[in-house]
């Protein structure tokens, strides 16, 4: 047994004991159990655990841009004047972009405000290939190993896009490091500083373009660090028609007007889920001929939509309210109405409420067919004809 007066640093000055524990217990917090009390030897550290140390803490995140040229999806818009809808920004667009390119200054940051599958990655890619610079392409949170490998491969000019930008200042971020401190991120933004353990240094002058689906959880310091916030202007349904048309002329279909505003009505204006019928019925056809009967295989039994893009779980909610939530007041009126747990729990979510909110909800309120009240979720006049339509 190892005694006081046997211990290998028995009797030397307190302040070096006290100093070299310190050490040991700062090891142990960056490389975790990696690091051991008996790896430290007479002296602070042992130099082959500081040569371990130093492993431990490069940096081993490579990062390299994205090919605009290597894409294998031809429904991606190349340019500007590809880009299908957007009559009031793509003018803007093309002002900044022009202006940037005859100043030789780096165009200021963006921020892309949208639903899913409307753009706003299309567009970002999109303005890096105007500007003729790379793209590198990004998921928040950005931790600080991927900034500052950004920060050796970038260069002035380069375009970083970091999609749902949201995520890099959530206020829930368990299982994510201190590495994504959202003051060092807004210091990146606003001076170009990257905030580093070992010290700061500069980043190179690029755009950041932001993108995310929930405006509700983007902070202001965040928004105000963005000069130029685009909005994207919702499709209609002729501009579903005329990009499933380019579409299928792109995937080498064959499909006529009435087949193209089949696609259109069906796609809930939006243009991934317009993509992802055009991708099944190319795979669905043998000889890239769409007729009626392809439409409607492709919507109602592949996708399990109705032709006005209902999807299922939609579809759930308004029979599911119609047939099970009827609440009949004194004074005559009926409601039909539940909380958005319940009706969660009915489409097979599991009480996931965002899932509602963010997948389900937005169309069926754009549409008229449902209301948000005190009482919960509930049927409109329409919502009510729409359902028993569904019911029958």
């Amino acid at each position: 047994m190892r005694g006081p007066f046997n211990h290998p640093h028995h009797g030397e000055d307190r302040e070096i004991r006290l100093t070299r524990n310190q050490v040991r217990r700062d090891a142990r917090r960056q490389v975790g159990p990696l690091a051991s009390v008996r790896q430290a030897g007479p002296g602070l550290v042992n130099p082959a655990f500081l040569r371990m140390l130093a492993r431990q803490q490069a940096p081993s995140v490579k990062i390299e841009p994205t090919n605009l040229d290597a894409s294998d999806n031809p429904l991606r818009p190349a340019s500007l004047d590809a880009m299908v809808g957007q009559a009031k920004l793509k003018p803007l667009l093309r002002r900044l972009i022009d202006n940037a390119l005859s100043s030789g200054q780096p165009l200021d940051h963006l921020l892309l405000v949208g639903a899913s599958g409307t753009g706003k990655t299309t567009t970002a890619l999109v303005i890096a290939r105007e500007l003729g610079r790379r793209v590198f392409v990004l998921k928040a949170p950005v931790d600080m190993d991927t900034l500052s490998a950004l920060c050796d491969a970038a260069q002035d000019g380069d375009v970083c896009f970091v999609d749902e930008i949201h995520m890099q200042v959530s206020g829930d971020r368990r299982g994510l490091t201190q590495a994504c401190d959202p003051e060092s991120f807004y210091l990146l933004l606003e001076d170009g500083i990257l905030a580093e353990p070992r010290g700061p240094r500069p980043f190179p002058k690029v755009t950041w373009i932001g993108a995310t689906t929930d405006v509700g959880l983007l902070p202001e310091p965040l928004t105000n660090r963005f000069p130029l916030q685009p909005r994207l202007a919702p499709y209609t349904e002729y501009d579903m028609a005329v990009l499933a048309s380019a579409n299928a002329k792109a995937l080498g279909l064959i499909c006529g007007a009435v087949e193209c505003h089949m696609f259109a009505a069906a796609c809930r204006l939006n243009p991934r889920q317009l993509n992802s019928y055009m991708r099944s019925a190319k795979a669905l056809t043998a000889d890239g001929k769409i007729g009626v009967g392809d439409v409607e295989e492709v919507i109602v039994d592949l996708a399990g939509c109705t032709l006005d893009g209902l999807t299922p779980s939609q579809q759930t909610v308004l029979t599911y309210l119609f047939r099970n939530c009827r609440r009949p007041y004194r004074d005559g009126t009926v409601l039909y109405s539940a909380s958005v747990d319940t009706l969660a729990s009915a489409c097979g979510h599991g009480r996931d409420t965002k899932a509602i909110a963010l997948l389900v909800e937005p169309w069926l309120l754009q549409q008229g067919y449902l209301e948000v009240r005190h009482t919960g979720r509930t049927l409109t006049e329409r919502g009510i004809q729409r359902a028993k339509e569904l019911c029958r």
